[in-house]
């Protein structure tokens, strides 16, 4: 008989926190081949949630589609997460949950999809766990993904937390909705029921940590000792969730990967992106009414309502946080700094030449082909290429950053100038908010270049997430790294630090430096800083201080 991945049907239970074990003795995976017998079997999970039923493969559990709110569709489409009745019988939890509606995205020359063989839909809000099969409790890392808010799924390849797992952590990835789905304020448009949506996806978040505070126990999590992660668009709304007092209490550490706590909307800027969404509807539909365009509108429809608004709106990322004055009274920067968060250790950090991933192919081409080329080095930056900056706002930068930098060339500026607008100084306005208001601080660069590809010789955005997840199996990371890589050893020291700190609250490996808390001293400068990089990792105060000093009034 021939079972894939989807199709376990045999269940059990083991003793204390799962009900038994039986062996799945003709498995087959996606290739057709049968795994050997007794290599992996069915466990069964009693959660207070109720009952889930996963598989026990050399020594990790793993459960994967676990719901934990109510589909939000029809009615409840850009309502809050709703909570879900504890389930009777046992739930499979074999196979990952459906994506997020979102754009499909294939890496050039694989054929193989961003998130994997996840199906799209709105009934979306599933999460993962992987655990370590012997007892514990065992500290809690639980990952929000990236993708600019409108890309990402827990189903992306370089998501799978069985190296956490075997490395006595319970790993968590929970799912969100995304673009309009999640991130569109309706309140000006559709009415005081609607108030809020902008933070829908930031909400479901947060349904997604309290099932972990709840359930995570059954699976031998220790619901006291929860890290939240997360990685660019993931990092941008942890830090939102770091001032959220809805969040308060459900997490007590936090990592944020090329982050921070400036990407925001007001409710006039949120307010701004509905009214573009709403006209790209009522073209195709004129005379009917917002409400029944909104809520009446297939997903593929609205989603390219959403694609449209994209394209539109001037700035870069259209979807953000809101702060809406009641899930986000203030800014995450402004209430971290008041120390909404001082209780919250955190571990945070961006990569060197983070915006490089983003420019257009044939401008990187160019540069490569001639690093004189008039075309490379002098293209101007525009608003859309910006989250933060204005129009003039941008050539005040550019004109310090040109006086600052003369020897370097009009391309390498653009890198330094794009990468510190949306990721280096965000970053560093984050962490000195937090260590300044009382908070455990610990910062880091990531210096490790690509090897092969556009982006040779470059840190670029999400270069580090192979490292941290010790987990090289990404699509779209391939043309950094190559299709499956030997795992470097530096991805071995950055997997073992961060479970460090997940563990202790302290990221320490034996062959770093020690590394002290980042402070910011008027005397000193301090803002101790780790630079990771396999050549050699060091402790810098201040890196690039002078470059730093440049946007001090600029955003």
């Amino acid at each position: 008989m021939k079972l894939n991945r989807r199709s376990f049907l045999l269940h059990g239970a083991q003793a204390g926190a799962a009900l038994s074990a039986l062996p799945l003795s003709a498995l087959a995976a996606d290739t057709g081949k049968a795994a050997p017998l007794q290599q992996r079997r069915a466990v069964t999970i009693a959660a207070p949630s109720g009952a889930v039923r996963g598989a026990a493969e050399q020594g990790v559990l793993s459960f994967k589609g676990i719901p934990f709110a109510q589909p939000p569709v029809g009615a409840l489409r850009f309502m809050p997460p709703q909570a879900l009745p504890v389930a009777s019988g046992v739930r499979n939890a074999f196979a990952f949950g459906p994506a997020p509606m979102q754009p499909d995205r294939v890496q050039a020359g694989s054929g193989r999809h961003f998130i994997g063989d996840a199906a799209l839909s709105e009934d979306c809000l599933y999460l993962n766990v992987w655990a370590p099969e012997t007892p514990g409790p065992h500290p809690v890392f639980v990952w929000v993904y990236g993708g600019s808010n409108i890309y990402g799924a827990t189903s992306q390849p370089i998501y799978d937390g069985a190296s956490f797992a075997r490395n006595g952590v319970v790993c968590v990835t929970i799912g969100y909705r995304l673009g309009a789905f999640g991130f569109l304020e309706l309140g000006e448009v559709l009415g005081e029921k609607y108030k809020g949506s902008g933070n829908n996806a930031l909400r479901d978040q947060t349904m997604g940590l309290q099932w972990v505070h709840d359930n995570i126990a059954a699976f031998g999590g220790d619901p006291a000792r929860v890290t939240l992660a997360g990685e660019s668009a993931g990092g941008k709304n942890v830090s939102a969730l770091l001032a959220a007092p809805a969040a308060a209490g459900l997490f007590n550490q936090s990592i944020i990967q090329s982050g921070g706590g400036l990407t925001t909307h007001t409710l006039a800027g949120a307010g701004e992106v509905a009214r573009l969404l709403l006209e790209t509807l009522q073209a195709g539909q004129p005379g009917v009414s917002a409400a029944d365009l909104l809520l009446g509108v297939n997903a593929d429809t609205l989603l390219k309502a959403q694609t449209a608004t994209v394209a539109r709106y001037p700035h870069n990322f259209a979807y953000r946080s809101v702060v809406d004055g009641v899930f986000l009274p203030r800014s995450p920067q402004e209430m971290v700094a008041q120390g909404a968060s001082r209780d919250v250790r955190l571990l945070i950090g961006s990569n060197h030449d983070e915006a490089l991933l983003f420019f257009p192919p044939a401008l990187v081409a160019g540069y490569r082909k001639d690093p004189a080329a008039e075309a490379a080095n002098n293209a101007a930056i525009t608003s859309r290429e910006m989250a933060q900056l204005d129009v003039p706002a941008i050539t005040v930068a550019a004109e310090r950053y040109r006086k600052a930098f003369p020897q370097q060339s009009g391309f390498e500026r653009r890198v330094r100038l794009l990468t510190a607008e949306e990721y280096w100084i965000p970053t560093v306005r984050m962490a000195d908010a937090h260590a300044q208001a009382g908070g455990v601080t610990y910062m880091y660069r990531f210096d490790e270049t690509a090897k092969q590809g556009p982006f040779s010789g470059y840190a670029v955005h999400a270069g580090e997430l192979p490292f941290t997840w010790r987990n090289f199996s990404e699509p779209f990371l391939e043309m950094l790294y190559g299709k499956a890589p030997p795992v470097p050893p530096l991805a071995d020291l950055m997997h073992a630090t961060w479970i460090e700190f997940i563990r202790s609250g302290r990221p320490r490996h034996r062959q770093l430096p020690a590394w002290p808390q980042y402070r910011v001293s008027a005397q000193t400068g301090g803002r101790a800083t780790m630079l990771l990089n396999s050549s050699g990792s060091r402790m810098q105060d201040d890196p690039a201080g002078a470059e730093r000093a440049l946007w001090q009034d600029l955003m």
